[in-house]
């Protein structure tokens, strides 16, 4: 995002620029052109926080200003992992969970909720491919409850896939793996536009498992 100093210096240059073309052009230079400069560094800057955090939203820019799908919100997850429990040896049954992603123009983050643990993404990049599909890669950091730690389940990390579906998206759907030699799927299905703060409050939403 471009903050006032951007927008500042990126006036001042072209300001420099236009005062030196009038010179060039024989035309006369005056002080009273100068006075608005404060006014104008305020209105963009107003206009690029407007942007970047709730317009760029709006269909008006899509298609020809803005190629970046909203994501944001809290979705239904379901992870498939090929963990095995220490306790039965078996693999374990798929996780109802719920992601929360948040965003701006120019940013994402992402925390997944279990009624174990959170995890939350460290570093990401939402890219366009060359068939117009958009893919969320990321590397994430995993915290299971302290009650658990030194049992069955240490704080981890790990990363992830997932291939956004539906214009607007309506599913994500990818796998992850994560550095205790784990893998599994990833699935986001129905989506709220309100961004919960943790599993508890998906029960409520999705009718999660408790």
């Amino acid at each position: 995002m471009l903050t006032r100093t951007h927008i500042t210096t990126l006036l001042v240059l072209a300001v420099i620029v236009w005062g030196t073309a009038l010179v060039a052009l024989g035309l006369p230079l005056s002080w009273q052109y100068i006075a608005p400069f404060t006014l104008a560094v305020t209105a963009l800057t107003a206009a690029c926080v407007a942007f970047e955090r709730w317009c760029w939203r709006w269909p008006l820019f899509h298609g020809w200003l803005v190629n970046r799908p909203d994501v944001a919100g809290t979705w239904k997850a379901r992870v498939v992992s090929n963990w095995i429990d220490p306790v039965t040896q078996q693999q374990i049954a798929p996780i109802d969970c719920v992601m929360v992603i948040r965003q701006t123009f120019s940013t994402l983050s992402a925390r997944l909720f279990t009624k174990e643990s959170s995890s939350v993404l460290v570093a990401n990049n939402l890219v366009r491919q060359h068939d117009g599909v958009f893919q969320i890669f990321g590397v994430y950091q995993n915290t299971p409850d302290i009650t658990l730690r030194g049992e069955r389940s240490e704080i981890h990390y790990g990363a992830l896939f997932l291939e956004l579906r539906g214009d607007p998206p309506t599913e994500l759907v990818g796998h992850y793996w994560t550095d205790r030699n784990t893998k599994g799927k990833l699935e986001l299905s129905a989506r709220i536009p309100e961004l919960l703060t943790s599993y508890a409050a998906g029960v409520q939403q999705f009718r999660l498992p408790t």
